[in-house]
This record gives structure tokens, C-alpha cells and sequence, in this order.
């Protein structure tokens, strides 16, 4: 399905200056790179050293689990409506 997103994935949304915003979407052209691919590339960069605990692994599997259950509510209604 087109726009259809993992259910292993969420949203972040934050403000950031209009130069970063600029500098971001530069960077990221320049690399041949979507902004959310460069921006993950950035943030995985820099969380390297960080370690989740097996509660948060779990706390992962289980909020990938509900969004797995909407999406799959949200097919099964788009083919009921047509």
C-alpha cells in the first residue's frame, strides 16, 4: 500500500531552527539521502552507546504489537468500504 508505514515505526515531531532545518535538508540532498534516512542515519549515530534495558525491548514489542493491530483494523476497513 503507498504511504503505508511499518508498524515498527512512530513518529517523532520537533522544532528545530531554520538554519539546522536548512543544513538538514542539504546534508541529506548532497548524500542522495530522504530526510527521515539521513536523520536516522544521524540519531542512530549518535545514540551507539546507548543500551535499552529488556523492559524497553519489551515495552518496543509490545507498542509494535497494538500498531500492528491498527493497521490491520484500518485494511480490513478500506476493503470493506470498497
Amino acid at each position: 500500500m503507498p504511504n503505508q508505514h511499518s508498524a515498527d515505526k512512530e513518529v517523532i515531531g520537533f522544532y528545530i531552527p531554520r538554519t539546522l532545518a536548512a543544513r538538514v535538508r542539504k546534508a541529506a540532498k548532497t548524500r542522495g539521502l530522504t530526510i527521515t534516512a539521513f536523520i536516522e542515519e544521524t540519531l542512530t549515530h549518535a545514540t551507539r552507546k546507548t543500551t535499552l534495558a529488556p523492559e524497553d525491548y519489551l515495552a518496543i514489542a509490545e507498542a509494535t504489537k497494538r500498531a500492528t493491530g491498527r493497521l490491520a483494523s484500518k485494511r480490513i476497513s478500506r476493503q470493506s468500504k470498497g
